[in-house]
């Protein structure tokens, strides 16, 4: 081994180590793109439907829609459209069209748009995708403020694959207030809002835009904590 051997095989790795960092982030804004563009073609033929089901074959990953359904008021579930065996002409698109992307963007074990699936509690072995709302930060913030009504800022813990609130902030007239920090025995809301904010923050953090608009690294880049900006909404905005 020569002299400046052991240094370019260092800048090497380093070289490698970014061009990986970088497919990952290419891959994580593609899959929420593509989870954006499914919801796009659904809601626009259906515009009532917040959620669909889908049948997962471990065997070969390809994915089958199951049926579009809408969450009525008080939690109600209707289904809107039976889509076993390709639904029908006047769906407004091709379930195999929608089913192939939906199994593009759920390829990887770690894909982000795995934070948009949750089990069907049906049995069956159904999965169910909930459509991602038009604007996620509104969502998380409307959510949040159903348990901590003047939150304006949120905690962020980044070192996880998915995100972890570690607190909330208050923020009012007066300028910034006290921070409720997340513990064991007293969690920041239920399990299943936690659940759906976790979701919106990592589709958030993987699209540059919203990343770029909403959420701030604390002490730089290399630090895992951050910061995520909660935008105002309308009194009355809930779960």
């Amino acid at each position: 081994m020569t002299d400046n051997e052991a240094p370019r095989t260092i800048d090497a790795r380093r070289h490698l180590d970014h061009a990986v960092r970088a497919m990952d982030h290419v891959q994580a804004r593609y899959e929420v793109a593509m989870l954006d563009y499914i919801t796009a073609r659904i809601v626009e033929a259906h515009p009532q439907t917040t959620h669909l089901t889908f049948v997962h074959a471990t065997a070969d990953g390809l994915i089958e829609l199951d049926g579009l359904w809408a969450t009525r008021d008080g939690g109600t579930e209707e289904l809107l459209h039976d889509l076993r065996g390709g639904g029908s002409a006047t769906v407004g698109f091709d379930p195999g069209e929608i089913g192939d992307d939906l199994t593009y963007a759920l390829d990887r074990l770690n894909s982000v748009a795995w934070s948009a699936v949750r089990p069907q509690t049906l049995p069956g072995k159904r999965w169910v995708l909930d459509l991602p709302p038009a604007d996620r930060a509104a969502r998380i913030a409307a959510l949040v403020r159903v348990h901590h009504p003047d939150a304006g800022l949120l905690t962020v813990d980044l070192s996880a694959m998915r995100p972890r609130v570690a607190g909330v902030t208050t923020v009012g007239a007066t300028g910034v207030g006290p921070t409720v920090h997340a513990e064991p025995d007293r969690p920041l809301w239920p399990e299943e809002t936690g659940r759906i904010i976790r979701g919106l923050i990592w589709q958030i953090r993987s699209l540059p835009h919203l990343r770029a608009r909403y959420v701030t690294r604390v002490g730089g880049s290399a630090e895992e904590t951050a910061l995520l900006l909660l935008p105002q909404t309308e009194t009355g905005s809930g779960e």
